[in-house]
């Protein structure tokens, strides 16, 4: 997909629609919940993450640490039934309970890390969780990357 690259010259908005046009189970969901779907989505491209296990797992400390998203929406969000049930699905496919904290530790947490400390700390400033404008929708994102310091993982 053009939005997992550091110098796509797509918009945000066009970045959103080849997300959709790929997952189409993510555009009806984000259909169905709204708006803070909606921006949990925009993060996946702005920070070029796909909707992979571990493109969430990336995913996850961009907007933790790379987002000004309140804990109010990360509690909501975490809430929710049709993440929770996401969550189920995604510790089968890790092989169970057991296995996915295994993973979790030993793998992901690691890559959880190194992205902090190689990524999202480097970041100029803090992208707007929630507060995305129509001008920022129409922006490329090779410029958005570079005005807010986004560095996308290479090894895609």
């Amino acid at each position: 997909m053009e939005f997992l690259k550091q110098d796509s010259t797509q918009t945000l908005k066009e970045g959103l629609a080849e997300l959709y046009a790929n997952a189409p189970q993510v555009h009806k969901s984000s259909i169905a919940k709204g708006k803070s779907f909606q921006d949990h989505d925009l993060t996946h491209v702005l920070f070029g993450c796909d909707t992979s296990i571990w493109g969430e797992v990336d995913l996850k400390v961009w907007i933790l640490f790379g987002t000004d998203i309140s804990m109010q929406e990360l509690r909501d969000y975490a809430n929710d039934e049709d993440v929770q049930k996401l969550t189920k699905e995604g510790e089968k496919l890790l092989g169970g309970q057991f296995i996915a904290l295994l993973k979790l530790t030993f793998v992901f947490l690691p890559q959880f890390f190194m992205s902090w400390l190689l990524r999202v700390r480097k970041m100029k400033k803090k992208w707007p969780h929630s507060q995305v404008t129509e001008d920022m929708m129409n922006q490329r994102l090779c410029d958005l990357r570079d005005e807010y310091g986004i560095k996308t993982i290479v090894w895609r």
